[in-house]
């Protein structure tokens, strides 16, 4: 079995993650740099315990040492994340994450391509399902896709400190971004730039590919008019933005996290021929944990990868399918 290291392993999604690993009894080697909540974490007979503070290049090259692949929880992913990957690639560890940052992604793709091993960021929720959906989808096509169409629809998804702390940072990386109306089975959407355009932008081809995510209509109506104006206004409450997200809870409750559901379709089209495949998701950090370890176990491989050009897609949601992940063609 090859050697895995998770780094990040304090907190939510890497507790998670570790809680995962150890029910499957897999000893891995878990990294963080606070001792005593590290001994506090669920780790398998044969894990083992390092402190290490992942700003410390020697400590990394240290923790890297003889693993096959690390696992990523460290973020923000673009204030914290960079010497992560720099470490796993110059040790020649294949290297996985929990990332949604568009721009930490754009980074690690670009940074790292001659890397001898893999480099896969976005192995959790925000991009699992909807580049495998879409990975499939085109599949069913004759030919290549055209246009990858692909909608999210979240109920009850309360994120965690460190979501809230990355996904700041990103909307305030992008300045201005670009809002459009769109539609999400029938329901009011907005189109936006969110990582999607990168990882299933990576394989396909000259296709268009979007992202839309449903939202109630006086956000369909309001966010486009907006949307010019939120760059400004964002930075100029940046400052106070940063201690609201700092005053939040680490995360969510267990009750509150199993009742997030998230429905992720994507529709390749060409021509007049079109194929749906749509991936339903239950407790989504829950699932980023089951996702990484499957991830960890699967992935090989050399140079930066999207998640579903480092996997066979199908297979993959297979993998994942049961109570926290069904999918569908059509």
């Amino acid at each position: 079995m090859r050697k895995i290291g998770l780094l990040g392993a304090t907190g939510y999604t890497g507790r998670l993650t570790a809680t995962e690993f150890a029910l499957r009894e897999i000893p891995v080697r878990l990294g963080a740099r606070s001792e005593d909540r590290l001994s506090r974490v669920d780790a398998a007979d044969g894990a083992e315990l390092v402190v290490v503070d992942t700003t410390n290049r020697a400590a990394l090259e240290r923790f890297m040492a003889g693993l096959d692949i690390v696992v990523s929880t460290v973020g923000p992913f673009e204030l914290l994340g960079r010497p992560v990957v720099d470490a796993a690639v110059a040790a020649g560890v294949h290297y996985i994450d929990s990332t949604g940052e568009p721009g930490f992604m754009t980074w690690a793709y670009e940074t790292h391509g001659s890397a001898v091993t893999a480099v896969v960021p976005a192995c959790g929720y925000d991009y699992v399902p909807s580049d495998c959906a879409a990975r499939i989808a085109a599949s069913m096509l004759d030919g290549a896709p055209q246009r990858i169409d692909i909608g999210y629809s979240i109920k009850g998804m309360r994120p965690t400190r460190g979501t809230a702390r990355s996904a700041l940072g990103a909307v305030l990386a992008q300045g201005n971004p670009q809002i459009r109306r769109s539609t999400v089975n029938g329901r009011p959407a907005l189109q936006v730039p969110l990582g999607d355009l990168l990882t299933t932008g990576r394989w396909a081809g000259d296709a268009t590919v979007t992202a839309n995510v449903a939202v109630s209509r006086a956000a369909h109506t309001i966010a486009p008019v907006m949307g010019p104006a939120t760059g400004p206004m964002l930075k100029l409450g940046a400052p106070l933005l940063r201690r609201l997200v700092d005053r939040m809870p680490e995360g969510p409750t267990d009750e509150m996290r199993s009742s997030a559901r998230a429905t992720v379709s994507a529709t390749a089209t060409r021509g007049s021929q079109t194929a749906t495949v749509t991936v339903d998701v239950n407790d989504v950090y829950a699932f980023t944990a089951l996702s990484l370890v499957e991830f960890a176990l699967k992935v090989d491989g050399k140079g930066p990868m999207s998640p579903a050009e480092a996997v066979e897609a199908a297979k993959m949601l297979d993998a994942l399918t049961g109570p926290l992940l069904t999918w569908r063609r059509g």
